[in-house]
């Protein structure tokens, strides 16, 4: 084994034989689109069809293109290593491996022969070799897979259902898939792992459906690939690990993601009693002790973060400050959510005023994702107790509540239609310059917390 690589050792990461803690930012909203953090309704897969019908194929790929560049570029990782970050995670749509990479044909009909497309690393590599200049380590975030492993937008997910756990063939995809991806980086120093697979939630499917999938993902990869520390994340969207039992392979970590801005309890709380509960929350919600001592691997929390929210920014700036400090004190390694978006997390996101933010306001006039999100829960919640008071289980009720925020955000992204052809190309294609560093604005409390760990 090249002492290089990272490792899982102890419960702890290694590197060179001495531990290191994980202090750095998710890449949200770059190859995997959510519509909260761009600032415009729908998914990733149908705002791709949508643009491609108004403008046309080899427009759509110049226009993403753009976006990619202007999004995250070496003046983004310039100031990713001034502020002492050490590590960045690259979520990415398995769309960008297709064979007919991000075609409308191929989003539409989701079939693949099993063989994948090399440009699909284009933009990975790019990113990695900022990591390797500016020494700041990526690990590499499955965070769509065919089929949908959560029912939710940032799977990509069409139809709201979890069709990843019932149907075999996706999760053959997503082995063949890793194994491809595995043999391109294998020697890469800079990768510091692979994170297999983005928030699983298995609704009513076995779990040990999920168990096997991951054993044979692992065993596969090990197959092209034994140096990369890999990844595993829990059932409920990454908190329950209670279904794998420990692997043979050790070098495999478990990772989760918790945010503290949506226990509700935390509201009537005082301050300085605030991380003594964020501790009972994190060891209430996440199955730490059984990742510790039946597992035995190390964690690392891959997302947690506070929205950019002007009415209570400084009670999300606070609790997510009390936060790291209770990850600090059990050395557990993080990932801010996100580095930056369209100014709904990001600690750099594009100035008010400018086109980009502009557009979203007028494409999104009546539209806010989190208000739609609570109110479609509500809905559901008012139709079980009022007309299926016993009949109804909660895993149907969350069913039915995504399926009806997918077929509401199908419906949003109709209006694309009129929006983008009163629009020039030329024009829209400005608009991405709203998200090149230079243009943006940054969240600097936030980013003051951070390097006050990244100092250490």
């Amino acid at each position: 084994m090249n002492r290089d690589y990272i490792r899982a050792q102890n419960n702890q990461f290694v590197v060179n034989g001495k531990a290191i803690i994980f202090r750095g930012y998710g890449l949200g909203n770059f190859l995997n689109l959510e519509h909260f953090m761009l600032g415009i309704p729908g998914i990733e897969s149908e705002l791709r069809l949508k643009i491609e019908k108004s403008y046309g194929r080899n427009r759509a790929k110049i226009f993403w293109e753009k976006y990619y560049e202007c999004y995250v570029n070496e003046s983004d990782f310039k100031f990713l290593k001034e502020i002492g970050i050490n590590a960045v995670r690259i979520p990415f749509n398995y769309h960008h491996f297709e064979i007919d990479q991000m075609s409308s044909e191929q989003m539409q009909s989701d079939q693949d022969t099993y063989e994948f497309n090399p440009a699909g690393f284009k933009q990975i590599d790019r990113i990695l070799s900022y990591c390797e200049k500016y020494k700041i380590y990526g690990i590499l975030d499955l965070h769509a897979a065919p089929g949908g492993q959560n029912p939710d937008w940032h799977s990509d997910n069409r139809i709201g259902e979890s069709l990843f756990w019932e149907i075999a063939d996706f999760r053959k995809r997503v082995v063949a898939l890793w194994k491809f991806i595995a043999n391109h980086y294998k020697d890469n120093t800079w990768v510091a792992a692979y994170d297999l697979l983005n928030e699983p939630l298995l609704f009513d499917a076995n779990p040990i459906v999920m168990r096997d999938f991951f054993e044979e993902l692992v065993q596969e990869i090990r197959t092209v690939d034994s140096n990369h520390l890999l990844f595993i994340e829990g059932d409920t969207y990454t908190m329950d690990f209670r279904a794998f039992r420990p692997f043979t392979d050790k070098n495999i970590a478990a990772t989760f993601h918790l945010y503290p801005m949506f226990f509700k309890e935390l509201l009537s709380i005082e301050r300085e009693k605030r991380k003594e509960a964020l501790e009972e929350i994190l060891f209430r919600s996440v199955t730490l002790d059984y990742i510790q001592d039946v597992l035995k691997m190390p964690v690392w929390c891959g997302e947690t973060g506070a929205l950019l929210d002007s009415n209570n920014r400084e009670y999300q700036e606070s609790l997510l400050e009390d936060f790291l400090y209770v990850l600090e004190k059990h050395k557990i390694s993080w990932s801010i959510w996100s580095y930056k978006d369209a100014r709904s997390m990001g600690s750099v996101h594009p100035a008010e005023n400018s086109e980009w933010m502009n557009f979203s306001r007028r494409v999104c006039y009546d539209w806010n994702f989190w208000e739609d999100y609570n109110r479609i829960f509500e809905e559901v919640e008012d139709i079980i107790i009022n007309k299926y008071p016993t009949e109804i289980n909660q895993s149907l009720k969350r069913k039915l509540a995504y399926r009806m925020l997918c077929n509401y955000q199908y419906v949003l992204t109709e209006r694309y239609d009129s929006i983008f052809s009163k629009i020039p190309f030329e024009e829209l294609l400005g608009y991405l310059d709203s998200f090149r560093f230079e243009n943006c604005e940054k969240w600097e409390k936030l980013i003051n917390l951070i390097k006050k760990y990244t100092a250490v």
